[in-house]
């Protein structure tokens, strides 16, 4: 790892700590995202009790989610990305708001690990065949809502192709998670984008950084912070950093939230799940959070 000092407005002092970083290379002609996400995988690995498979399939997809909700500029702005498929680990749905902070769960979080080779995980094969749906929610009279099929079920090829044909931004994506004794060890992701101006020369430039280009997750663990790795993708002496960022797992659910779901069912309902008289326990998908509402409580007059 060079030792070559990177200042990014905005990044922690700690650089092991979770985030993201922004630049533009090439004359301005492509923008470059990086990001660490090591607790956030860990946080979402402990809190629903997955398996290595499932592990290392949520935590690419939050990654990948994060890297595609940099655009977000209002405060009340929030992305939902959501995989279907016909794996075993049946789909899964993460949500992004302002701020890089994020939650996602897995729909089955306890499956079967298979490995494309030792300490590969074959994260296709977990999620299978289906769907990748992105809605973005910017505060505008609908929200934007994407579609495309699942390429691989590998998540990053599966983001880069819904981009270049949703979107239409040509885009290279790269996703890894690392699990070491049972946790994750390393996690994170890059994304570069061509912007308005650039061309052939800059899309050959590209494609011969990217082949051969070491893991994501093996640059991590050397030590690499996501600045670095920006830097040693682009190879651009003018590379300009725009900005940093802290990334965390973070749930917006409340007791008053859980509380208005309940309280929005129809009165037939509300009487149907409080006719014992026995408390109603509700639990969070994103965190598993359990809220606890007596009878009384919940009864409509």
């Amino acid at each position: 790892m060079s030792d070559k000092a990177y200042f990014v407005p905005g990044a922690p002092e700690d650089l092991r700590k979770d985030h993201i970083v922004r630049a533009e290379g090439l004359n301005g002609r492509i923008k470059c995202l990086c990001v660490s996400t090591r607790t956030v995988c860990e946080t979402a690995r402990g809190m629903h009790q997955m398996t290595p498979a499932a592990t290392a399939a949520l935590g690419r997809f939050m990654t990948g989610s994060l890297l595609i909700s940099e655009s977000m500029k209002n405060e009340t702005d929030s992305q939902t990305t959501i995989i279907r498929g016909n794996g075993p680990l049946e789909g899964m749905t993460c949500v992004t708001d302002y701020g890089f902070k994020v939650r996602a769960y897995p729909v089955e979080p306890i499956i079967p690990t298979e490995y494309h080779k030792p300490g590969k995980i074959n994260v296709g094969a977990a999620v299978g065949e289906g769907s990748l749906t992105v809605v973005r929610d910017i505060g505008l009279k609908e929200p934007y809502v994407g579609v495309s099929e699942l390429v691989s079920g590998e998540i990053a090829e599966d983001l880069a192709y819904y981009l270049a044909k949703s979107e239409q931004t040509k885009s290279i994506v790269s996703l890894g998670v690392l699990l070491e004794g049972g946790a994750v060890s390393e996690a994170g992701g890059l994304m570069v984008q061509l912007l308005p101006g650039a061309g052939e020369e800059e899309i050959d430039y590209l494609e011969k950084r990217a082949a051969g280009f070491p893991e994501i997750s093996y640059l991590f663990k050397e030590g690499f912070t996501p600045a670095q790795i920006i830097d040693l993708f682009v190879g651009d002496p003018d590379l300009k950093y725009l900005d940093g960022q802290e990334v965390e797992f973070k749930c917006n659910c409340s007791r008053e939230r859980m509380f208005a779901g309940l309280a929005a069912l129809g009165k037939s309902d509300l009487e149907e799940i409080t006719k014992e008289g026995k408390p109603v326990e509700t639990v969070c998908r994103f965190c598993n959070s359990k809220y606890v509402f007596e009878a009384d409580e919940l009864k409509k007059d």
